[in-house]
């Protein structure tokens, strides 16, 4: 499983991972017509300036994460390759996992009464957001030729 390093200070706030990522998780997937679709799809991180710096609000993948135990409903799984997923087919909308995520990485898309976070792009072969940044801002923390090379 490919996971991402956001390295500050390289980024410009461009917020093109955001765009990328709206996109990929999207309906349609396509940049154009993602732009207009109902429910408007969101990005699953954040970047912003914080004390005058570059920051992203992400999904920490907590060891043990406190959105999963406030949700009542079982929604929220943590797989053995340590991501945390929230099952948008499962999620009421309480947003208990909201108020207790401690990053501020879960976002409410009121439209479809789901809670939303970064997914890691599940099911793809390389990630959105590390795919659209230009200034390396966002990196593979495993290179994906490496596990090419190794089979994987």
């Amino acid at each position: 499983m490919l996971k991402k390093k956001f390295i500050k200070e390289n980024c410009v706030t461009c917020k093109q991972c955001m765009f990328a990522c709206a996109v990929r998780h999207s309906v349609s997937k396509d940049v154009f017509t993602a732009i207009s679709e109902v429910p408007k799809s969101i990005p699953r991180l954040t970047v912003s300036i914080r004390k005058d710096k570059p920051h992203m609000t992400v999904c920490q993948n907590c060891a043990k994460p406190k959105c999963r135990e406030a949700c009542q409903y079982g929604a929220i799984t943590k797989y053995e390759d340590g991501n945390v997923v929230i099952d948008q087919k499962k999620c009421v909308g309480c947003w208990e996992c909201v108020e207790a995520c401690p990053f501020g990485a879960i976002s409410m898309q009121t439209e479809m009464k789901v809670a939303i976070n970064c997914d890691d792009c599940k099911g793809y072969d390389d990630m959105a957001c590390v795919e659209a940044c230009k200034t390396e801002a966002l990196v593979y923390t495993v290179k994906k030729e490496a596990l090419v090379t190794a089979g994987k």
